[in-house]
């Protein structure tokens, strides 16, 4: 398997020991191999020059045509609410690994509907008329 440099446990100039948890059912594995047998299983996964990889599928793509067709459908003065929900989105999913929109139990995707601070519903249209109100008083001031 590809595996991290933190998965190498023990290298001794001629074995090599690492460990891995087999997908199939999770079971911690540790092995004792040659260094050139580890090396051989490693440069399986190196991919041939020019070969373009892809590191998401499905829903987590790029869908670049659909993501236009998307920014064409929402009004110029709600694009920067539209990227900077995204954003949220997006960096909780790289930092804790799992989708804050996705049902835990039946991986549906979730609407967002409301937001709550300090245990108060707040208003997604109030938020976004206060944040327009600011944004026309800094240019009115300038």
């Amino acid at each position: 398997p590809v595996i991290a440099t933190s998965r190498i446990d023990k290298y001794d100039g001629e074995m090599v020991t690492f460990h891995y948890n087999r997908h199939e059912d999770e079971k911690y594995i540790e092995e004792t191999i040659p260094a050139m047998d580890f090396i051989k299983r490693l440069i399986r996964h190196i991919p041939e020059k020019h070969f373009k990889m892809i590191r998401y599928g499905g829903l987590y793509a790029r869908h670049r045509k659909i993501d236009s067709n998307l920014h064409r459908a929402i009004s110029k003065s709600k694009h920067h609410i539209y990227r900077s929900f995204n954003q949220w989105r997006t960096a909780i999913l790289s930092s804790f690994g799992y989708d804050p929109l996705e049902c835990p139990d039946c991986k549906h995707k979730m609407v967002f509907l409301e937001l709550y601070y300090n245990h108060k519903r707040v208003s997604l249209e109030e938020l976004y008329e206060k944040a327009m109100s600011k944004s026309r008083g800094k240019r009115s001031s300038a």
